[in-house]
């Protein structure tokens, strides 16, 4: 092989001419000058140390002849269709020209690789086979190890800004140059930096670590169900962190300061993981597999792991009046801080898959929901927090509070700039879901929302917006669907076995909602009736609904119960916020129509806004 030594302003113009193409991949608000000088600096640092990656290609030649056959494979590999990607299946080619040295595989990983190959011939033959691994990487891209010196010299350095560069750069490089397999494993690079690592010291070791959690995580995005072999090493991994965490005695052992986005990014990813892994068909070998080992991602172990965490931080021990947080305590350690807040925005999220909304809602009281509070951080963690919030509102029959927060964020997400990012794809999909459960809050609870909002809603959904309130069950069906999470069981999949079906709980979540809306079908056509009327008997209501009266009274009995709805925490007030009421003597009916007292009021107040604004032109 060649010595890598390519001057660094033609690598700078080839990642340049990339850029261009490249899939946003996540998370930091970056703008693209500041993108631009990371790339240059990342590049300057890098090309310093070009002798020795070529070291690492010397310690590699012995082993060329098997390299040239695994490039050869990485090229076949790249030719073809992977449909068990999750990126749709779309293969693309790594930059060509690009300073390359053969990764060393080991048997087994010669083995996966050979397993990818056949698997995609057999797809190409028109086989359903399920690829639910990745091929190892069998390239070393030089740029990749020059973003990874970088990276580990910022992590370092402990400068939000330079971390937060390097982990965004790093992402960007490992889509270009490894698009259609795994990320080079760790020991890769640890073979690679040589004596650049101390793995006595606490910093390397926990970037270790830390970059461990990134490679699985590249997995997971790759793949839509991971073998059961690659959960279990990222579960051990995540335990592994957070046991280092958890066993520190004092704040100062740990001497790491991540940004929020990336403290974020794991605690989400853990919770994404448990997620995927609960919903997973399992074989009958991975059921005999988890009940030898039954604490990878178990429901208890993923919720106790998040507790620990949020005791962990004591953020909630508040210090006596007049004093100052004493430097021993982990409050004070922004990373532990951070890591407990986040841990009870991802514990609302896993008691919101597994159906529990009462105690969801109870732990968001933890939440300070001011303008300023730390989850505003974050745009994902934004995002995140007030989807489940609104879900939560809603499976609790909640409608108003649900319309609020869903009318508060909306209105958030409009007024920021798009950042790009790898999650700004993931961040616009969870908008469109949000705009999707707000409609169904409009159609079983109308409110007032804001007019920007109201029109984005009308624009995306209005059509079957019309169609809810008309009382048709397949719409709320279709958008619940697409709108909430799916959501599983708290019982280990070592436990329930293959039987799947007997307790299926997305499908459990939507019969319950639907009975809910079925309930109030009849309502809505009862709600365009008395709207018409300051009083009409029940018999002559009944007659234009072509009812029973007795009947009626039940349904009308049944609306009184629905139109109360719970208010405010804590301290919970049952009030009706419609814009209509009514109360049932005898057999009359007396509605008091809000609507048109508001719509008068908004008209009076408009008109005096408009004579002040003439005042002051004239």
């Amino acid at each position: 092989m060649e010595s890598s030594s390519a001057p660094v302003a033609e690598q700078q113009q080839q990642q340049q001419q990339q850029q261009g193409g490249r899939p946003q991949h996540q998370r930091k608000n970056n703008n693209n000058q500041q993108r631009q000088g990371g790339q240059q600096r990342n590049n300057q640092q890098g090309g310093n140390n070009n002798r020795q990656a070529g070291g690492g290609k010397n310690r590699n030649q012995n082993n060329h002849q098997q390299g040239g056959q695994q490039q050869d494979g990485q090229q076949q590999q790249q030719q073809q269709g992977g449909q068990g990607q999750q990126q749709g299946g779309k293969h693309r080619k790594p930059p060509a020209n690009v300073e390359s040295f053969p990764i060393s595989l080991n048997p087994q990983q010669l083995q996966q690789l050979h397993q990818y190959q056949q698997a995609q011939q057999a797809q190409q033959q028109g086989s359903n086979q399920f690829l639910n691994f990745l091929p190892p990487a069998t390239v070393l891209y030089t740029p990749v190890v020059n973003y990874m010196i970088t990276f580990l010299n910022n992590f370092r350095s402990q400068s939000h800004q330079d971390i937060l560069l390097s982990y965004d750069n790093f992402f960007r490089s490992c889509e270009i140059y490894y698009p259609n397999c795994a990320l080079p494993t760790v020991e890769v690079f640890l073979a690679l930096l040589g004596d650049r690592i101390d793995e006595n010291n606490f910093t390397d070791k926990f970037f270790i670590l830390l970059y461990k959690e990134i490679y699985y995580r590249y997995y997971y995005a790759r793949v839509s169900q991971p073998n059961i072999h690659v959960c279990v090493e990222s579960w051990q991994n995540y335990a592994l962190i957070f046991n280092t965490l958890l066993d520190a005695q004092t704040p100062t052992e740990v001497e790491i300061d991540l940004p929020n986005a990336w403290v974020w990014d794991i605690v989400d990813e853990f919770v994404y993981q448990y997620h995927t892994f609960a919903k997973a068909k399992l074989k009958k070998s991975d059921v005999e597999f988890l009940s030898e080992n039954p604490d990878i991602w178990d429901t208890t172990s993923v919720i106790q792991y998040l507790y620990f965490l949020i005791r962990k931080s004591q953020i909630f021990n508040s210090p006596a009046s007049g004093t100052e947080s004493s430097l021993d305590d982990f409050c004070s350690h922004p990373v532990y801080k951070m890591l407990g807040y986040y841990s009870i925005i991802s514990l609302v999220r896993v008691q919101c898959l597994l159906g529990d909304y009462t105690l969801a809602l109870k732990t968001l009281e933890l939440i300070d929901m001011g303008k300023r509070a730390m989850y505003t951080f974050v745009t994902a963690c934004h995002i995140t927090l007030y989807y489940y919030l609104a879900y939560a509102y809603l499976m609790s029959r909640r409608y108003n509070e649900a319309n609020k927060a869903l009318n508060t964020i909306l209105i958030s997400m409009a007024s920021k700039s798009k950042a790009q990012n790898f999650q700004a794809d993931h961040n616009e999909k969870k908008i469109d879901k949000m705009y999707a459960l707000l409609a169904i809050c409009q159609a079983l609870y109308p409110s007032k929302i804001d007019e920007n909002v109201n029109n984005l809603l009308k624009e995306k959904f209005g059509e079957k917006l019309l169609r809810m309130q008309k009382g048709e069950i397949a719409v709320y069906e279709e958008l619940f669907t697409f709108a909430s999470p799916r959501c599983v069981g708290p019982v280990s999949p070592y436990i329930s076995g293959l039987n799947q079906t007997v307790f299926d709980p997305p499908r459990l979540q939507l019969s319950l909602f639907i009975e809910e809306v079925k309930q109030q079908s009849l309502l809505t056509t009862i709600r365009s009736y008395i709207t018409l009327y300051s009083s009409i008997s029940i018999q002559k209501l009944a007659t234009l609904l072509q009812m029973d009266p007795e009947d009626l009274r039940v349904k009308l009995t049944c609306y009184k119960h629905k139109l109360i709805n719970v208010l405010g925490k804590g301290d919970n007030k049952w009030n009706n916020q419609m814009d209509i009421d009514f109360t049932i003597d005898q057999d009359m009916i007396h509605i008091d129509n809000r609507f048109h007292a508001k719509e008068t009021d908004s008209f009076i107040n408009s008109i005096l806004k408009f004579e002040g604004s003439l005042k002051t032109i004239f």
